[in-house]
């Protein structure tokens, strides 16, 4: 089809591989010296650029459209295809076309995913100067490389794959995600009504492999979604299916929303390809508005020190946004990598995932972080945390699920697994089962975007043990929302901040730190704790729940400006308190300059000892500055180390 907009993302088109149907496979590859098929995590596609072209770049949206390119006489690109003659463009989504659009309903505007190509990279080409040719452009609203797979937003261990023999005992009771708050969600009692089982909402797991026909998912008959490769990582998606869709059958777990039906959309394409943005669209077009998307993905980033959420590439944000907008939640996995997303920056130095910072970029999906299944909760090590993270749920090395050793597998549990991607299953279910109480008691669900603002909601949720520090949401309580059950349409967004605190003082000063204490505020809905900022800096230097803290790493002797805001829920910042000015405590020529009796002294050098400063006036060892002073003595007294400024 031809269109009369710019195609935005280049990112290389891995069309390399075949795959081998729905069992796990790669098979043979359609280009000359493919990589090695994805049969194990380690599996990398060829490297590529996507861009992203602005709206009126005249280009059709297919493959093999250098020549067009080259018309647009654009000086950037002119100069990267002239670098590189073999470039090829060709299309990021290859199921925008006529054949494979058929495949699917697909209202809503798909116009912005045409915007979008990849350049695949000839061996010995310079990536960076090809980037940076790309960005030059003007007619380029984005570049970037192409996220390769990695590992399944999980911690990974041994999977425990011994078969469960049914018996009157099933394995529910060592759900313990499933248990009343503060422990869990609170599952039962949502079953107790009408929907709150999961009854008339649809979901898709987002991921690369699963074990369909395990005992506890076999009914379900889950679908493979078109486009789809079921490739790896099999164990890891069939213990998310089971902790959401395990069927009640007495046979192993229970499903927290099991009468939801599941379907699948795999990241691995079958057109040879890993695209999660094409998987994310395919599975919002299978949906309906109130349904939802789990999105089990981290992936890594040049500026990023671990894994973070997948939506920090624009193809996937606006994928993202695409099903919002059409009404379905995205639920999506914070991921592992023990990143602070407010301190995170693109390569183009910007705060797209800090909500308080004028670069912010909402995507509106629900992201999930992980914490300890013991009580009080506390943020996992290893969970990426900051204040964009809504919620979280168990992440510990506590949560019994399904598994599977390869796709053909029917049988198999385990009692250990974790991670962001166990957490965010935890709070799908959560999602779907708030949707299906909506639809069955209202006639209609709630919007994506206040379904996130319950399961963020501090008035009804669980908290960590410090939400101030840990930074990853709140867990759903299934029974406080089920118990103040707003409709549709109804449920309050809380912009009103917190008063501004008062009372800020030092209660200490240092050569490197301060101490600070102030008035504790209130809000009208729920405190969550304090920022403190420094110099007027746009990001907090540290944040508490308490109503003190100390600023370490400062320079001695220096003055330094700090405010508090306090912070809500909502994440509504209250305006700033009086401003408190500190200067540090002076370092001291004494400073780190004890005496030493091994230490050869010569003419000149200087040492302190009991709070006096001496000086040598000749070489000195392992002679005492107070023992071998005076007029006719080795050391003389230069001064008090208190008067040493």
């Amino acid at each position: 089809m031809k269109r009369n907009r710019i195609i935005p993302l280049i990112m290389a088109t891995v069309l390399f591989m075949s795959l081998s149907s729905f069992h796990g496979g790669l098979a043979n590859a359609v280009e000359a010296d493919p990589p090695s098929a994805p049969l194990s995590p380690t599996f990398k596609y060829p490297e590529e650029i996507v861009v992203k072209f602005k709206p009126h770049v005249d280009i059709p949206y297919q493959n093999q459209i250098d020549a067009e390119v080259k018309a647009l006489q654009d000086p950037s690109l002119h100069a990267a295809l002239t670098q590189v003659p073999q470039l090829n463009f060709s299309r990021l989504f290859s199921i925008l076309d006529n054949n494979s659009q058929s495949l699917f309903s697909a209202p809503g505007n798909l116009s912005v995913f045409e915007q979008y190509y990849t350049v695949s990279i000839p061996d010995g080409a310079n990536m960076d100067i090809l980037l940076k040719q790309f960005k030059d452009s003007p007619l380029v609203e984005e570049a970037y490389i192409k996220p390769q797979p990695v590992m399944a937003p999980s911690i990974p261990l041994t999977p425990n794959s011994t078969p469960v023999q049914p018996d009157d005992d099933p394995n529910y009771p060592l759900q313990g995600y499933a248990s009343p708050a503060p422990s869990g969600i609170h599952a039962p009692y949502a079953w107790q009504f009408e929907g709150g089982d999961g009854k008339g909402i649809k979901w898709v797991d987002v991921e690369q492999g699963w074990a369909f026909n395990h005992e506890d998912l076999v009914n379900h008959a889950i679908p493979l979604l078109p486009g789809s490769l079921n490739a790896l990582y099999f164990g890891h998606g069939t213990a998310v299916l089971g902790q959401v869709a395990a069927v009640d059958n007495t046979i192993g777990n229970i499903g927290l929303a099991s009468k939801a039906q599941p379907f699948a959309s795999s990241q691995h394409r079958t057109n040879y390809t890993y695209n999660t943005a094409e998987a994310i669209i395919v599975a919002a077009n299978t949906l309906s508005a109130g349904d939802v998307i789990l999105l089990e993905a981290q992936t890594s980033y040049p500026t990023a020190s671990g894994y973070i959420p997948i939506e920090v590439y624009p193809a996937e944000f606006d994928a993202i946004q695409y099903a919002v907008n059409r009404g379905i939640t995205v639920v999506e996995a914070a991921g592992n990598g023990n990143v602070d997303l407010d301190r995170f920056q693109t390569v183009d130095g910007k705060y797209i995932l800090n909500p308080n910072h004028p670069d912010f970029r909402d995507s509106g999906a629900i992201i999930v972080g992980a914490a300890s299944a013991s009580l009080p909760h506390k943020r996992m090590g290893f969970s990426t945390h900051g204040n964009r993270i809504d919620a979280y749920a168990w992440g510990s090395w506590d949560v019994h699920t399904l598994d599977a050793v390869d796709a053909n597998s029917t049988t198999g549990y385990m009692k250990d697994f974790a991670g962001t991607s166990a957490a965010s299953p935890i709070v799908t279910a959560s999602a779907i089962s708030m949707q299906g109480i909506a639809k069955a008691t209202f006639g209609t669900p709630y919007s994506p975007a206040e379904l996130r603002r319950l399961i963020k909601s501090a008035a009804y949720n669980t908290p960590t043990a410090d939400p101030a520090r840990d930074k990853i949401g709140f867990m759903p309580n299934l029974r406080e929302m089920i118990k103040n059950l707003k409709a549709p349409g109804s449920v309050p967004h809380d912009i009103i901040a917190p008063l501004a605190p008062t009372g800020l003082v030092a209660a200490a000063t240092a050569q490197d730190n301060v101490t600070l204490t102030w008035d504790a505020t209130t809000d009208d809905v729920t405190l969550v704790g304090y920022d403190i900022f420094v110099n007027g800096n746009l990001l907090p230097s540290a944040w508490t729940s308490s109503t003190s803290a100390t600023l370490h790493s400062l320079n001695p002797g220096t003055t330094y400006t700090i405010t508090v805001k306090a912070r809500d829920g909502s994440n509504n910042l209250s305006e700033a308190s009086a401003p408190l000015s500190v200067t540090t405590v002076k370092s001291s020529i004494c400073s780190n300059n004890e005496w030493n009796a091994s230490t050869a002294y010569l003419n000149g050098h200087q040492a302190s000892y009991n709070g006096v400063l001496y000086q040598a006036k000749w070489w000195s060892q392992n002679q005492r500055p107070d023992q071998n002073s005076g007029p006719y003595a080795v050391w003389s007294i230069v001064q008090s180390c208190s008067a040493a400024n």
